[in-house]
């Protein structure tokens, strides 16, 4: 019998028999040599499940990861912006790499999306299937992490010492415990503050692993009403008397797209101070910054951007002149904190650019762009965008023929120096590695029985903390 095949039928049985969830992670291990790992015989700790030590792995190819998460990101936008030199990070990382379109999901709705991207299953199967955190009740909260049933590529990685930090991930509140080094900062922790500035929410442990952050982190958190004099005027040719106004107004529902950009703009600032503190506090291997912006200006500025898409309902030729740069200064500002990120991390770093869908005009207003059945007049799964670039990716430029969003979490995993596991629907983009990320290593059955297994405890239901986001899809139409 094979290696292999053996170890899967021991993991198998190791999950019926302990389905424990534990809260300890894998020990922390020297990178080995560039050669695979040879693991000793399988063996099962009755507490830990799976030792991570007996699966054979190699040394990572790369010495650190950025991976960028761009919500509602589109080649259809970004070209455009790349074109005229308005990102020339994102050029220099695609000229020097990989670029793909990446199929999605339908329906294209992120919860789904990005935690399908986080581990390399379908949503039937990790289990947050939408914006609502209880699949048939009433929306009153939102999925979290207590919800979701498989492990994301950072419990992977940190089961096998490999140390992470993410940020803001769809779902990732309440923040679970990794081993030492790494960091969680979840997607609670942008929104508590704006929501403490309405008079509700305080930042807690369950927002921040480790709690020790909290400290160093809430002071970055950004309100909505802070949006600088210079971004209202710049974005929105507001002067002062307007910007007062403008902020002083806290109605954002029904797709009314000024004060939506505020939240989102702050949302994302406060994102990207919180990845340059984290690091410096903890210098990870893997580090994951989510930014909800695009998006958010995409659903309520596209009848600016495009008025030639919108026949029945004409915008206005002021208004178009004011508001049609916001979506392009979106992609602009993006790629400034991504500059501004990797000069924290260093020019050795490999680089992972990747959005849940794309974005389309829908013909209507409030939301007049969108993606999906949920924006009617919309593409259906419209696909979103893939760049890989540096170190253990091959010299570029390169176009991929094809991408998947469930092919994400498994890529990244081959970079670190780790398996496929044979119940992982998504597979390695191994066009797009170096031939040393490519080296054959014997799969495992699931990573879900080695090191901290996880089973969630039933839901949480904790809707003080997601009221307010509520009314920000509503804002965005998501829900109705």
């Amino acid at each position: 019998m094979r290696p292999h095949v053996r170890l899967r039928i021991l993991l198998l049985a190791t999950c019926a028999a302990f389905p424990a969830l534990l809260s300890a992670c894998g020990d922390e291990r020297s990178p080995g040599s560039d050669s695979a790992v040879e693991a000793p015989p399988p063996s099962v700790n009755p507490e830990l499940g799976v030792d991570p030590a007996t699966v054979t792995t190699r040394a990572p190819v790369v010495k650190r990861l950025l991976i960028l998460a761009l919500d509602g990101a589109t080649w259809d936008l970004l070209d455009p912006v790349l074109e005229r030199g308005g990102a020339p990070t994102m050029a220099g990382l695609i000229e020097r790499g990989v670029r793909a379109e990446l199929i999605t999901l339908e329906p294209t709705v992120s919860p789904a999306i990005w935690t399908t991207i986080a581990t390399g299953f379908l949503p039937d199967q990790h289990g947050i299937l939408g914006f609502d955190g209880v699949p048939g009740a009433t929306m009153t909260t939102l999925p979290n992490a207590r919800m979701r049933k498989k492990k994301t590529f950072w419990n992977i990685l940190s089961d096998f010492g490999v140390t992470t930090g993410t940020l803001g991930w769809w779902a990732s509140w309440p923040a679970d415990p990794l081993c030492d080094g790494s960091f969680l900062v979840s997607d609670r922790v942008p929104y508590t503050r704006m929501e403490a500035s309405i008079g509700r929410g305080a930042l807690d442990d369950d927002d921040v692993f480790p709690p020790s952050l909290l400290d160093t982190l809430a002071p970055l958190v950004e309100k909505p009403n802070d949006l600088s004099p210079a971004v209202a005027r710049d974005w929105l040719g507001m002067d002062d008397e307007e910007r007062e106004r403008f902020l002083l107004d806290p109605e954002y529902r029904m797709g009314r797209f000024l004060p939506e950009f505020k939240f989102a703009y702050q949302s994302d600032l406060s994102t990207r101070k919180m990845a340059v503190a984290a690091y410096d506090h903890l210098p990870v291997q893997v580090l994951s910054v989510y930014f909800t912006g695009i998006d958010t200006v995409s659903h309520l500025f596209w009848h600016f951007t495009f008025p030639e898409e919108f026949p029945n309902q004409p915008v206005a030729a002021a208004q178009a002149a004011r508001y049609g740069a916001v979506i392009p200064k979106y992609y602009e500002q993006v790629d400034r904190w991504l500059g501004e990120i990797l000069a924290t991390l260093g020019d050795d770093t490999t680089v992972l650019i990747v959005s849940d869908h794309g974005f389309g005009g829908t013909g209507n207003l409030p939301w007049s762009g969108g993606h999906g059945r949920l924006t009617p007049g919309a593409p259906i799964a419209p696909r979103g965008l893939l760049v890989l670039s540096g170190p253990g990716i091959v010299d570029g430029p390169v176009r991929l023929d094809r991408a998947h969003v469930l092919d994400v979490a498994p890529t990244i995993l081959r970079l670190m120096g780790l398996p496929e596991a044979d119940d992982m629907v998504g597979r390695p983009l191994e066009s797009a590695l170096v031939p040393a990320a490519r080296e054959e290593l014997p799969n495992v059955a699931s990573f879900e029985v080695i090191g901290h297994l996880r089973r969630p405890p039933p839901p949480r239901v904790d809707p003080s903390g997601d009221a307010e986001r509520m009314e920000r899809l509503r804002a965005l139409g998501y829900i109705r």
